[in-house]
């Protein structure tokens, strides 16, 4: 559903003053205005949700127009639906959008950070690569321009962060293979140096109950998951239902199941995270949480580019996901 884009004409006229005012205060160039009039002025506009076009403001303040976004990888199909939803807010806000790819390498991230701090864009949101070992960077960046990490957090709480709430993913996948009876069931992530890594397989560990099988493999990727399939296919595993701590985990996992014989779903449930178009090309197509990241872009974007510094607050906003169920998960009746 499209948004109602506020002007700066409906901050002018619900504050009753002209646009020109209106124009200067809230460009940062509140001169020859009244104090009480400005205040009302943005008062006003964070009430409406007004946010500034920023090629225009550019344009007058000699910034950039440009937010930047560091991901970790663009391999994976999730990543690049979160860039696009960020692409999506940058046009709203007529700017431009700057992505790197950081190849899960916290020298590469460094160096990425570095280079847009410098001048290249406004504001960043970044995906951190570690949870442990990637503050340093963004301790760095943070002197020059705005940061959120997004996503993923790191142990140091520098800034803000708009992450899932992966422990009410985790729940909310277990309680929906339990109403289409399924009750051993088996999970497979990987890069738990990561804090969604982390999450996930500590949440699946406190909600699934004593014994029930992990399998973590060394990152995100349809070889890693072909490679925990036949872990779990050599290990004999008493399981009914596995989840996926990542899309393309699913699908590699998937098709080697398949292979190997294994009925999905009559003999195993496979659900995943991500809800990338990935999961509509199996057969069958995969049961999966949909992450909200329109609204994780949104809610970011609205930190970096708002008046004020609450993306310096070190906060963590935990958004809840939907679910998306598909045939892998079809009740099979006895």
């Amino acid at each position: 559903m499209n948004r109602h884009r506020v002007r700066l004409i409906d901050v002018a006229e619900a504050a009753g003053v002209s646009r020109a005012t209106a124009s200067r205060v809230l460009s940062g160039s509140p001169r020859h205005v009244d104090p009480v009039l400005a205040e009302r002025v943005w008062t006003v506009a964070r009430r409406i949700g007004y946010r500034p076009h920023l090629s225009a403001r550019a344009l007058r303040t000699g910034q950039t127009g440009t937010i930047g976004i560091v991901v970790p990888t663009l391999a994976n199909p999730y990543f690049v639906a979160l860039a696009e939803a960020f692409a999506s807010e940058a046009r709203d806000l007529g700017a431009d959008l700057l992505i790197a790819d950081s190849r899960n390498d916290i020298e590469s991230e460094m160096t990425h950070l570095r280079r847009l701090a410098d001048g290249r864009v406004d504001a960043i949101a970044i995906v951190p690569v570690s949870y442990e070992d990637s503050g340093a960077a963004l301790a760095e960046a943070l002197d020059a321009v705005p940061i959120v990490q997004v996503d993923r957090r790191t142990r140091d709480g520098s800034t803000a962060a708009i992450v899932l709430d992966n422990v009410a993913g985790i729940r909310l996948l277990i309680d929906h293979l339990h109403s289409v009876g399924r009750e051993r069931i088996a999970y497979v992530g990987a890069e738990t140096a990561s804090s969604s890594g982390a999450e996930r397989l500590a949440a699946f560990g406190d909600l699934a109950g004593t014994g029930s099988p992990t399998t973590v493999v060394s990152e995100f990727s349809t070889s890693a998951g072909r490679e925990a399939a036949r872990h779990l296919l050599d290990s004999a595993a008493d399981i009914d239902a596995i989840i996926c701590g990542a899309d393309v985990l699913a699908v590699g996992l998937h098709s080697t199941l398949q292979r190997s014989g294994v009925s999905l779903p009559g003999d195993i449930a496979l659900v995943s995270f991500d809800d990338s178009e990935l999961l509509e090309l199996t057969d069958p197509p995969i049961t999966s949480l949909s992450p909200p990241v329109g609204e994780i872009a949104r809610r970011t974007t609205e930190l970096l580019m708002g008046e004020g510094d609450d993306w310096r607050e070190p906060s963590v906003e935990r958004l809840e996901p939907g679910i998306v169920t598909r045939e892998s998960t079809r009740q099979i009746d006895p």
